[in-house]
């Protein structure tokens, strides 16, 4: 090989090798490029992802603040209204001087008196689980027996053409549980029932479910929409707006059913009755 063979060869070495390092710098450009690229795809992903959080948060606030304010003035209304029947009619029952008048004016300020007691009661419980301060009471629970005295006290309390049926229920189950806690639950779901039921039956009671007690109450009532039915058990929701009361019962029932280890939920279709379920765990 002579000279100038020689120095083409070793021409064509050194620019294949430049052309190498040139490739491995444009390689790595591009590499770099697809890697701004990806990451800015990814900051503008998740900055469209930020923006939709912070407008879900925004509106989920506003309708928090909406709740709140209707649910003040909600309250100062279920306030008022058992207050001033109680000074009116106390007033009148003191003026009266007819033995069956003075009666039926005790009789309606004790009525209103007991719808006072149940909404401090209310409030106090629901201040009292957001603290984490509500206290139970864990003990061996004879569920019929539970089931039987809530019965005895909706019995004459009902609206006229609606019966109130405890199902057969096994006797025997007895739990580990809070019976206080137990029975309101019950309570409060059957008072809703009967403030929405004005003709037909209420049924409740409770069956074996695997590890768990499974309650239920169902009525025959107007039902609920699918809009009511999603945000019920929040803060500060109700059924129908017109109905007297505060909203706090279905809240607390949830509450009290977390702290129990369980869980609440309804089944209904509007204008055909509501069915409301809770579980507790079956610790005999």
């Amino acid at each position: 090989m002579d000279d100038y063979e020689q120095k083409t060869r070793e021409e064509l070495l050194i620019l294949v090798a430049a052309l190498k390092e040139k490739l491995k710098e444009a390689s790595g450009e591009v590499a770099l490029l697809t890697s701004k690229i990806e990451l800015n795809s990814s900051l503008e992903a998740n900055q469209k992802k930020v923006e939709r959080e912070l407008i879900n948060a925004r509106i989920k606030a506003e309708e928090s603040d909406r709740l709140k304010s209707a649910f003040l003035a909600n309250m100062s209304h279920e306030i008022r209204t058992p207050l001033n029947s109680i000074v009116g009619f106390s007033r009148l029952a003191v003026e009266a001087t007819d033995v069956a008048e003075k009666k039926q004016y005790a009789e309606i300020v004790e009525s209103n008196s007991e719808i006072l007691l149940n909404l401090f009661t209310d409030i106090l419980d629901l201040s009292a689980l957001e603290a984490g301060m509500l206290r139970f009471v864990i003990e061996p629970v004879r569920l019929a027996h539970v089931c039987e005295s809530v019965l005895l006290k909706y019995r004459y309390a009902l609206p006229q053409g609606v019966n109130l049926i405890l199902d057969s229920v096994d006797q025997d189950i007895s739990v580990y549980g809070d019976k206080e806690r137990i029975a309101q639950l019950l309570d409060n779901l059957l008072s809703n029932a009967c403030k929405f039921t004005q003709k037909g039956e209420i049924c409740f009671g409770f069956e074996h479910k695997g590890n768990m007690i499974q309650f239920y109450v169902r009525d025959t009532g107007i039902g609920i929409s699918p809009e009511k039915a999603s945000t019920i058990f929040k803060g500060f929701g109700k059924v129908n707006d017109f109905v007297r009361g505060t909203g706090l019962g279905l809240t607390i029932c949830r509450m009290l059913v977390n702290k129990m280890g369980g869980r609440i939920w309804l089944r209904s279709k509007l204008g055909h009755g509501t069915t409301f379920y809770f579980t507790l765990p079956c610790q005999i």
